[in-house]
């Protein structure tokens, strides 16, 4: 049987869902396909942890298409065999750049990650727009859209000929687009997510669809005022970071827990990381039930996706990129998670 072809996937007519990640790679994503294909239905979600109730209600509507992007949903795998079991119809594409789980390609799945090929770290806005070049759409004049989705996700290493492309057709943007307008952009699109939670995400996809160029976001008056707002308690939480923070020098680690009504651990972790190239930071947010655990480490000598993997088995969910990883676990369970990952981490940094 031969492979099944994206582009005719992306034609199946009918009922789609486009399902997208809630940070600015999985918005920008979103934006470009739904240019070209308005009629899927988008869904935003926070992560690839489907519970019961959302995979029943996917099932019961039993869509024609799901378009996956930005979420490795991979990790669910049975999740998504039941899909398909229940719905026998449905055609799904899965479009994804973290570490591969399981080879989900089928006669009824299209399953697209770089890491097929290479440990590239590629952005899925990156892979979204070259997808659209290669079937057809005319994509090009929205290349800043899939740009500032690599400036959210911090793939330049991996995208550069993608800047490259946008810097050539936008060159009023200059050469290093993470400090020209686009970059300020993305932290206005951030803003949004980070004040407005799921309300936010809408509303920046929504700024996006209806924009003209990428001055419009500039001119967005809830963006900018979301920016302020959001700016305000990331001063107070960087001091109170310098302050409280745990440091473990031997491990080269920093232990935070943040406390702050708005969703910005991921952002914190991301900022701090960035001033601490050489530290691994862990922000961790006590919830009802759960901790979430947000880890980052540019220094590459330990894989946090790994890492990660180890602490929270058979006690959690997580993973992510060799650099950028996420867990949850439940809140009895934290001291284990803790335990394991400074004995694994010891072991690593002693070899």
């Amino acid at each position: 049987m031969s492979k099944p072809k994206t582009g005719d996937f992306l034609d199946t007519k009918g009922k789609g869902v486009l399902l997208y990640h809630t940070d600015l790679d999985g918005i920008c994503s979103a934006a470009m396909l739904l240019r070209f294909y308005p009629d899927l239905k988008p869904v935003p979600r926070e992560g690839p942890i489907s519970d019961d109730r959302f995979i029943k209600s996917l099932i019961s509507y039993r869509p024609d298409l799901v378009v996956i992007v930005d979420l490795p949903l991979d990790q669910e795998w049975k999740k998504l065999d039941r899909l398909q079991h229940e719905s026998p119809e449905t055609r799904i594409v899965l479009i994804d750049h973290h570490v591969i789980t399981k080879d989900m390609n089928s006669d009824r799945v299209i399953h697209i990650n770089p890491r097929f090929r290479s440990n590239a770290y590629i952005a899925t806005s990156s892979l979204v727009y070259n997808l659209l070049k290669e079937v057809g759409k005319p994509v090009q004049p929205l290349v800043w859209i899939a740009a500032i989705g690599v400036i959210g996700d911090y793939a330049f290493e991996d995208c550069r000929e993608l800047l490259k492309e946008c810097a050539k057709l936008y060159p009023e943007l200059g050469k290093d687009l993470a400090k020209s307008a686009l970059g300020s952009i993305s932290q206005l699109l951030m803003s949004a997510v980070i004040l407005d939670g799921t309300t936010g995400v809408e509303k920046g996809l929504d700024i996006l669809l209806k924009a003209s160029g990428y001055r419009t976001l500039q001119q967005s008056k809830y963006l900018t005022e979301s920016n302020k707002k959001v700016s305000k308690e990331i001063d107070r939480i960087t001091k109170d970071f310098k302050k409280k923070a745990r440091e473990y020098p031997e491990l080269d680690l920093y232990i935070y827990t943040i406390s702050s009504k708005l969703n910005i651990v991921s952002t914190i972790s991301t900022m701090t990381a960035a001033k601490n190239p050489d530290k691994m930071i862990l922000i961790i947010r006590q919830e009802k039930q759960y901790v979430k655990v947000s880890a980052r480490y540019q220094a590459g000598d330990v894989n946090l996706n790994d890492l990660i993997k180890f602490a929270v088995d058979g006690i959690g969910s997580g993973g992510g990129h060799e650099k950028a990883a996420g867990a949850v676990v439940n809140r009895k369970d934290w001291p284990e998670f803790k335990k394991r990952l400074m004995q694994k981490l010891t072991e690593l940094k002693a070899r």
